[in-house]
This record gives C-alpha cells, sequence and structure tokens, in this order.
C-alpha cells in the first residue's frame, strides 16, 4: 500500500504566482535602490527598504523550496499513478485470464455433465433391455422346463410301455418255446404210432 504524502500548503499554480510577484517586487525595489531614494519617508527609513528586501528574497526562496518540493511530489504522485496504472491493468489482465479460465472450466463442465447425461440415459436403456432380456429368459426357462417335465414324462412312459413289450415278448418266447416242445412230443408220438 502506498503511503499518501503531506499535501503542499500551497497548490503549484498559487506558488507560480507568488514566485512572480516575489520577483517584481524584488526587482522594483532593486530598481529604486539603484536609482536613489525618491520619497522622504524613505529615505528617512534606508535600512526598512533593505530588511523589507532581504525578507522579500527569503520569502522567494522559501517559494522556491516548496514549489521545488511540489514538483517532487507531483513527481513522485505522477509515478504513483504510473505504477497505479501499470497494477490496475496487470490486474485487469488477470482477472480477465481468470475470467477466460472459469469460462473455459464451466464449458468443460457443461460438457461433462452433457455426457454423464447421456451416460446415465445409456446405463437406463441397458437396464430396461436387461430387465426385458431376464423376463425372456424366465419365460424360455420356464417353456423349457415345461418340455423337459413333458418329455420325462413322456421318456417314463415309453420306458414302462417297453418294458411291458419286453414282458410280452418273453412271455411270446416261453409260449413259442412251449409250443414248439408240445410239436416235438406230437411229432415224436405221431411217428411211434405210426410204426405199429
Amino acid at each position: 500500500m502506498t503511503t499518501r504524502k503531506p499535501k503542499p500548503a500551497h497548490s503549484e499554480e498559487e506558488l507560480l504566482e507568488q514566485w512572480d510577484f516575489l520577483d517584481r517586487l524584488v526587482e522594483r525595489q532593486a530598481a529604486q535602490l539603484r536609482a536613489g531614494i525618491q520619497d522622504a519617508e524613505e529615505a528617512d527609513e534606508p535600512a526598512a527598504g533593505l530588511a523589507e528586501v532581504d525578507g522579500l528574497r527569503r520569502d522567494l526562496d522559501r517559494l522556491r523550496a516548496e514549489l521545488r518540493s511540489a514538483e517532487a511530489a507531483r513527481a513522485r504522485a505522477a509515478e504513483e499513478a504510473r505504477q497505479t496504472r501499470e497494477a490496475l491493468t496487470a490486474l485487469t489482465a488477470a482477472q480477465q485470464q481468470r475470467l477466460s479460465e472459469a469460462q473455459v472450466m464451466r464449458q468443460r463442465d457443461q460438457a461433462l455433465e452433457r455426457a454423464a447425461s447421456g451416460w446415465r440415459e445409456r446405463a437406463a436403456a441397458a437396464e430396461r433391455e436387461r430387465t426385458a432380456l431376464d423376463e425372456q429368459a424366465r419365460v424360455v426357462v420356464a417353456d423349457l422346463t415345461s418340455r423337459i417335465g413333458a418329455a420325462e414324462a413322456s421318456r417314463q412312459q415309453a420306458e414302462r410301455r417297453l418294458a411291458d413289450a419286453a414282458a410280452a415278448l418273453d412271455a411270446a418266447r416261453l409260449e413259442i418255446e412251449s409250443l414248439r416242445e408240445q410239436l416235438a412230443s406230437e411229432q415224436h408220438g405221431f411217428w411211434r404210432f405210426g410204426r405199429r
């Protein structure tokens, strides 16, 4: 933070006017002294005129010092103003840069939000599709289970029929064997009867 400089007692314009006035006054007094004393009152008080001239010179020197101080203060104020302008320019540029970066970040966030929204919609669609596939799979599994049950019942029935057929086949074989034995016995008896 810049320390505020004390304000001069007189403005620069006032100092210049006083300086000019004192310069003219000193020159007039010096001219009167060189030309000789014109006024009788002044002849009685020559020392007072010289003292006044010296006082005016001192005032002039003081005003010149104040003017130099005012000039230095003005130069310092101008330098501070220049530094302030430069700092303000740098600050404005930095703020503009931060604003641009913030705008880029905002646009990036918006793009990410749009992408996330798209992925959420895809996830919801995939979930709906998975639910539909699960339902379809349950229907297919139930249908296959029903078919497997029916096929198992048909297999068991076929096995029972096959067992019945095998039993009937065995019975038929036994009957055939019995008939063959009976036939053989009858033939043997017939031939024996014919020989008599």
